[in-house]
């Protein structure tokens, strides 16, 4: 299996998509995530912020987020890609009352509290290498419980 079999699904509403060194990619609507795996839309979902765009959700919207959040603790694997590093978001070099220890805070307790895997990409072909890596060891892992589960499903091989 390799990362060029597999084919990514971006959320139409992804209004800045990343784009991916290898796989393939199909827009369509996700119901939670900017980022899924094909047929396992159910299953795994990726939410991608810019620094920005983390900020505003942290902030004005963070009703709107946190309903987001819960949502994805429903899937098997839900993960928060942002656009930035730890440096930059200790620093807190930006324009918005939000302080670096609530930002932080709230990463950490989104890792802790609700399960979510939180990654940060000091930029945003970092951020597209992680989320394509991310899906293909989901995809991985599915891969390879499927293959433990044939011979209990008496499916032999061709």
């Amino acid at each position: 299996m390799k990362k060029a079999d597999m084919t990514i699904v971006q959320d139409t509403r992804e209004q800045l998509p990343l784009t991916f060194p290898e796989a393939k990619v199909q827009v369509a609507t996700l119901l939670t995530g900017d980022y899924s795996l094909e047929h396992f839309e159910d299953k795994v979902t990726i939410e991608r912020k810019s620094l920005p765009d983390l900020l505003g959700s942290l902030g004005n919207d963070r009703d709107r987020f946190m309903r987001e959040i819960q949502r994805m603790q429903a899937f098997e694997y839900a993960g928060l890609v942002v656009e930035a590093s730890m440096q930059v978001l200790y620093k807190g070099n930006w324009r918005s009352e939000i302080t670096p220890q609530s930002v932080m805070g709230t990463l950490q307790a989104l890792s802790a509290k609700y399960g979510i895997h939180v990654f940060l990409a000091d930029n945003r072909e970092l951020a597209a290498r992680t989320v394509e890596g991310l899906l293909f060891h989901f995809l991985r892992k599915q891969y390879e419980l499927h293959e433990r589960l044939k011979p209990l499903l008496g499916i032999t091989q061709t």
